[in-house]
């Protein structure tokens, strides 16, 4: 549950725009396109995932202004980090930086921003450094951050154990995070670990596309069951035939209606 007596009004707000009463939430990652430069299908896709109700999306800076209207229902998580595609070589370090300011974000809608950071990574200083300062940024506009940490970066410098998971995580909400999204480890009861490790909400990333839809909503109740505040679930979602349905299914096996 949201503990309003340590968050300002600003924030208390907006996070209960993203969290509903049961303090969990339903976040959509339309984000990828951004540095995949494809991803999250335009147009009437993108109508279906709203129309299943999602508490919150993860959406970039085109996004969020063209389509405005379609997800004015949802919490709006705004990508600000970036820098790099996978067009060509992917460089071996840390090449992203802030790329829009926070209140430049608020101008945008924003009810949330999200960044990565990747403790354990041999560049870790770099992103660290960068979630630190937007977490300061932020407050002084009310607006929370979500610290999207990945322990070792996506190379795994650090394995992805459950100890290494929350020791990420709670180096996110040391450092001014909000909320935190971040990998399971593992079995979805090992989640209880990270969980219990974070003084602030986490959410489970759906990671690569599974093999079954029932895949993705069972680990979904599964790390809810954990303690998690719920997931931030994108190519499962948007690759989804039908999103809206599936959108609806997580919506139930997260808030249990």
């Amino acid at each position: 549950m949201l503990n309003a007596s340590a968050i300002g009004a600003g924030k208390l707000r907006r996070m209960r725009r993203m969290f509903g009463a049961d303090g969990r939430s339903v976040f959509v990652a339309i984000d990828h396109a951004a540095y995949m430069g494809e991803g999250p299908p335009l147009g009437e896709p993108l109508h279906e995932i709203a129309a299943g109700r999602p508490d919150g999306v993860l959406a970039t800076w085109h996004l969020a202004r063209a389509h405005a209207s379609v997800f004015a229902q949802s919490g709006l998580v705004l990508r600000v980090d970036g820098g790099s595609s996978e067009l060509g070589e992917r460089g071996a370090g840390d090449s992203n930086q802030i790329l829009h300011r926070p209140e430049e974000a608020l101008k945008a809608g924003a009810d949330c921003l999200v960044v990565l950071a990747f403790p354990g990574a041999p560049d870790e200083d770099l992103s660290l450094t960068r979630l630190a300062r937007l977490c300061s940024e932020a407050e002084m506009l009310g607006l929370p951050v979500m610290a999207e940490m990945i322990p070792g970066g996506w190379g795994q410098a650090v394995p992805w154990t459950v100890e290494n998971v929350a020791r990420a995580a709670r180096i996110g909400a040391e450092l001014g995070a909000d909320i935190v999204k971040t990998v399971c480890p593992g079995p979805t009861e090992e989640f209880a670990a990270v969980v219990a490790a974070c003084p602030v909400p986490v959410v489970a990333l759906g990671g690569p596309k599974m093999k079954t839809e029932d895949d993705v909503v069972a680990l979904a109740r599964g790390v809810v069951e954990a303690g998690a505040a719920g997931v931030a679930f994108g190519r499962n979602v948007w690759g989804s035939e039908k999103p809206r349905q599936l959108v609806e299914r997580l919506r139930e096996a997260v808030h249990g209606a």
